[in-house]
């Protein structure tokens, strides 16, 4: 094999690793999003998602009404195998709050697994979770159960829950698995 074909190949493998971390760039093909709030038990919380752009727009009001008390998004069902990888990474603009990250395995369990990050008000930044932190919680109690079984997580989600009645606002570009 000659030089320029060896660099040809090099420079396609490198490319292919590179990009094969990323797991949502929010573009087209990727699984849809929608709404997921304390509605579900009486709560009167609200939120929006909105992908444009290639970024994410998850935004509302978190009310306390009706032991109401937090908002969230998650993503259509799909498949991803993290087996490879030690952690999630998010490139987010927040608004100074925390913002819980969610995975799971199948949405009829009602588990998910979940680990809270901070957001700096008005910045982009990177926010890395290691996937061994996620815990398993049901309707946002912590539960006992088995870790996450990241060969075959099926959807994400975000949420606030910070105990008060707040407006929020989080924009995100991607996710990553590294």
């Amino acid at each position: 094999m000659n030089r320029l074909m060896k660099m040809l190949l090099l420079s396609l493998l490198l490319s292919a690793s590179a990009s094969a971390g990323t797991l949502l760039d929010f573009g087209p093909g990727e699984p849809s999003w929608y709404p997921r709030n304390d509605t579900v038990m009486g709560g009167v919380s609200g939120s929006r998602v909105r992908v444009s752009g290639g970024t994410l727009t998850f935004s509302g009001q978190v009310r306390l009404e009706n032991n109401g008390g937090f908002s969230g998004i998650r993503s259509n069902p799909a498949r991803y195998d993290l087996s490879g990888f030690s952690s999630v990474v998010l490139r987010v603009r927040g608004d100074g709050k925390r913002y819980a990250l969610q995975l799971g395995n199948t949405a009829r369990s009602g588990v998910t697994y979940r680990n809270e990050f901070a957001t700096v008000a008005g910045r982009w930044t990177e926010v890395e979770i290691p996937l061994s932190s996620l815990r398993p919680t049901r309707s946002g109690e912590r539960v006992r159960g088995p870790a996450l079984d990241t060969s075959r997580v099926a959807f994400f989600g975000l949420v606030i829950g910070n105990g008060r009645a707040e407006r929020f606002a989080l924009d995100v570009d991607w996710i990553k698995a590294r």
